[in-house]
């Protein structure tokens, strides 16, 4: 009978420990948050610390001032993908930076690549069935392609042309 409480014993006291091991991966998780997770203590705490956090965010921002301005410029394209097909949310394209937002909704991998006058600029990592991935980008004015390198896709109708104006 020492044996079947035993494994009863084992799980009440291990239960706790996964428990504190589950709020511990979360809490690791939000990362640059910690500041604000460490003072919701009682309202008054919470908004000295979003003051706090607001000021600590201020300098850290004007101090690359060239990354800043970057990302209040871009403007976010989601690329969908799927067998032998590219779809953008946009119809036009401006100069400009940009983050596509690339998902695979497909059943086999697939990435996508920017081209410019026959020379890759950029691309993703392959991405299998159900993935996302971000990729930013500068474009000039001019004439892109955007294709998926994987096998024998882009020659099967993966790619589309287009214009920067």
């Amino acid at each position: 009978m020492s044996q079947a409480t035993t494994p009863t014993r084992s799980a009440r006291h291990a239960a706790p420990l996964v428990l504190a091991l589950g709020i511990g991966l979360l809490s690791g998780c939000s990362g640059d948050e910690g500041a604000a997770d460490a003072a919701p203590s009682s309202s008054a705490p919470s908004s000295s610390a979003a003051t706090s956090s607001a000021e600590a965010s201020t300098p850290a921002s004007s101090a690359p001032a060239t990354s800043a301005p970057a990302e209040a410029e871009s403007e976010t394209v989601a690329v969908t993908e799927g067998e032998m097909f590219i779809e953008l949310s946009e119809d036009s394209l401006g100069a400009g930076t940009y983050t596509f937002e690339v998902t695979n909704t497909g059943n086999m991998p697939h990435d996508f690549v920017v081209e410019q006058d026959g020379d890759d600029v950029v691309g993703t990592d392959v991405l299998q069935p159900g993935e996302s991935t971000t990729l930013e980008v500068d474009l000039a004015p001019g004439d892109y392609v955007f294709y998926c390198s994987v096998g024998a896709h882009r020659a099967a109708g993966m790619e589309m042309t287009v214009t920067v104006a």
